[in-house]
């Protein structure tokens, strides 16, 4: 029987009512009320990547999901106990391209979108409310008072021939009809035939009232529309949604979500005024939060436990519920117990003769000296450096010496000294502790990453585990999705049973990694020419990632970050860094002050589900400092083709490090 694959990527907007709450995993109380804020009478926007759970979070708190929480209570049990009443829409479902102005009046168009968007985010308010009282019937409410109150902003005076709340709802959906008629018939007929019955800002924001009249309990209930993929709006359509932010005046609120590049202006209609931040709303970043959110290891495992959950893949006759089942039991994991020895002996990187003492011997022989031949020297020291050592603590004391070399220090005194620190540090002497440690620890990932590379096998560099996995996804359950499902695709076709088979092997997750770094990169992001140079852009920062790392002079630990000056941005260098934070290829983590001025510089790390194409590290731990120059030929597409010869001076500089005698106290910038 084939298994349904439960990691395969469904939008949570083709999700129903009961799934939205089947999978639901909570990332604690205090975090989801920090975002959503259901109480507050503030707008916001709340922005993050693809897969972020945008959707799933408005969902979640839309009236009918919250309605299913509670199947048996009474509607209006339910808004006394959550204090809110929210109101879910998605752009997409207003068609909004139908409005658009084309040759016509623009004004004329974008007020005929207000009043259809009005219409549907009052449509699902008649929705809720009618449910409320068909299951409230211990509870008086007064349907007249409720379209009284409405009809005194409608022109329309057909409103009164309305008795019920029924009624009304089905006067609301008749008028939408009507425009969706009209709007349809002006491509055949080229007019526009249509008298709008409110102004926009008139039925949305005083329902509120009307609901207090209908029902004296709700008084002080917030009322709060969640408008998702506000990016399929244009600019002039947001400008409706940003009036009807700043009409709300305390009677209605408004939660919506859209990508990070998802606002296109914050101007009102007429006069064009702009909202501003802080006063008419606020700005939440959903990847900050997720990505710097201490738990989202838990978070992920109840995540993915929840999912295979629904699909009941972990039940069997042995394994009969989730209860003990743990995903990570699925996976083969690196091992990087005793200087990953059980890995190197695993993928056969053990070998006689070994590439990177051969590339030091002739880094090092650049150098002349009256004693001995620098060859003979560069010898001499390699074996005292690697002699009787384990594999990584061969390249690791090469590196080392590499970084401490200089004019002044006695080249055999100097190896002497790091294989007397690097045997103590084997043998566990004081503890294992101090400035070894650390390099190795810093160093050694990168170093096992720089063997598989240059294993003659061609291994490449393995992506395994469900923490490595974990770690990929940089807070995005979308990205955790990615790779597991890629996984279980391999699995499946290889006919292994993903939950109750053999663990995946690491070159089966390995493959599993690099497919969906592949797929991110090349087919999740097409939007264009703006997506287009911002991928541009990052394979050229991944090139000087990928040209750190697997250097002889290792820049930093873990190169997945560059930090420069915003300064140094010139206008199209800009344009392209933002898109690409946009599309989620790279984050911004912070500031990082520079060392000569004090400044604070930005700080941009590649998403680490893209490591895999380049075998880059999945966190990060240093950054490389760019100079104005490389920031200009990495992110300006008008500079792209002087990126290769700048490339080619950072490889002589990692890889020659004896020709650039560095100072007593080096810096980490690249010039």
């Amino acid at each position: 029987m084939e298994q349904i694959n439960p990691f395969a990527l469904v939008r949570a907007s083709d999700y129903t009512d009961a799934q939205i709450n089947s999978l639901w995993v909570d990332i604690g109380q205090k975090t989801i009320n920090a975002i959503i804020e259901p109480r507050s009478r503030s707008s916001k926007f709340i922005l993050g990547g693809k897969g972020t759970g945008k959707t799933h979070l408005l969902r979640y708190f839309s009236y009918p999901v919250v309605r299913l929480r509670s199947p048996r209570e009474s509607g209006i049990s339910i808004l006394d106990k959550h204090k809110f009443l929210a109101i879910f829409h998605r752009a997409t479902g207003d068609d909004a391209a139908r409005f658009e102005a084309g040759s016509q009046a623009e004004s004329k168009w974008q007020l005929l979108f207000g009043v259809y968007l009005e219409l549907k985010l009052v449509e699902g308010v008649l929705d809720a409310l009618c449910d409320i009282k068909d299951t409230s019937p211990a509870s008086v409410f007064d349907d007249r008072a409720f379209i009284d109150e409405l009809a005194k902003s409608i022109t329309d005076n057909s409103v009164s021939n309305c008795q019920s709340l029924s009624e009304f709802r089905d006067w609301i959906i008749h008028i939408r009809r009507s425009i969706d008629e009209a709007v349809n018939n002006v491509a055949f007929t080229g007019i526009l035939d249509l008298r709008i019955p409110f102004s926009v800002g008139s039925l949305c924001i005083p329902v509120s009232r009307a609901i207090v009249s209908w029902n004296k309990s709700l008084e002080g209930l917030p009322l709060i529309y969640l408008i998702d993929e506000i990016e399929n709006f244009t600019k002039s359509q947001q400008q409706v949604i940003n009036s009807l932010i700043r009409y709300g005046e305390g009677l209605a609120t408004f939660r919506v979500t859209g990508r990070l590049y998802a606002i296109k202006t914050l101007s009102t209609i007429a006069n064009g005024e702009e909202n501003r931040e802080g006063a008419e709303f606020r700005t939440t970043n959903l990847d900050d939060i997720l990505r710097n959110y201490p738990k989202y290891p838990e978070f992920a495992l109840k995540f993915v436990t929840r999912r295979l959950s629904f699909v009941d893949l972990a039940a069997s006759s042995d394994q009969p519920s989730l209860t003990s089942f743990s995903p990570a039991s699925c996976f083969e994991e690196i091992d990087s117990n005793d200087f990953y020895s059980n890995e190197i002996a695993r993928f056969d990187l053990d070998k006689s003769e070994y590439g990177f003492v051969k590339k030091f011997i002739e880094a090092f022989s650049v150098l002349t000296t009256t004693k001995a031949p620098a060859v003979d020297l560069a010898k001499e020291i390699a074996a005292i450096l690697t002699s009787g050592m384990p594999i990584l603590v061969q390249k690791l004391n090469l590196l080392i010496y590499c970084k401490k070399h200089s004019k002044s220090s006695p080249a055999i005194t100097l190896a002497k000294k790091i294989r007397e620190d690097a045997l103590n540090f084997i043998s566990g002497q004081n503890g294992g502790k101090g400035a070894y440690k650390n390099a190795y620890n810093h160093y050694s990932s990168d170093l096992f990453a720089q063997l598989c590379r240059d294993s003659p096998k061609g291994f490449g560099v393995p992506y395994a585990g469900f923490d490595t996995f974990i770690k990929m996804s940089s807070g995005n359950p979308r990205n955790l999705l990615i790779i597991l499902g890629r996984a279980f695709e391999n699995a499946a076709f290889k006919e292994i049973d993903f939950i109750h088979g053999p663990k995946l092997s690491v070159a089966m997750q390995t493959e599993a990694s690099l497919d969906a770094a592949k797929f991110m990169y090349e087919s999740d992001s097409n939007y264009g020419r703006s997506s287009e140079q911002a991928r541009e852009a990052v394979s050229r920062l991944a090139l000087i990632l990928r040209t750190a790392r697997y250097a002889l002079n290792i820049p930093e630990s873990s190169p997945l970050a560059v930090s420069f000056s915003d300064t140094d941005l010139t206008p199209e260098a800009k344009a392209s860094l933002e898109s690409a934070l946009n599309y989620s290829f790279v984050y911004e983590i912070g500031g990082r002050p520079d060392r000569n001025s004090q400044r604070v510089n930005r700080k941009i790390q590649l998403n680490p589900l893209l490591s895999p194409k380049w075998g880059l590290p999945i966190v990060v731990r240093g950054d490389i400092g760019l100079t104005k120059e490389l920031v200009d030929v990495i992110f300006n597409p008008n500079r792209c083709n002087d990126f290769d010869s700048n490339l080619k001076v950072l490889d002589a500089k990692w890889n020659n490090p004896f020709k650039y005698i560095a100072p007593v106290n080096p810096q980490n910038d690249l010039f």
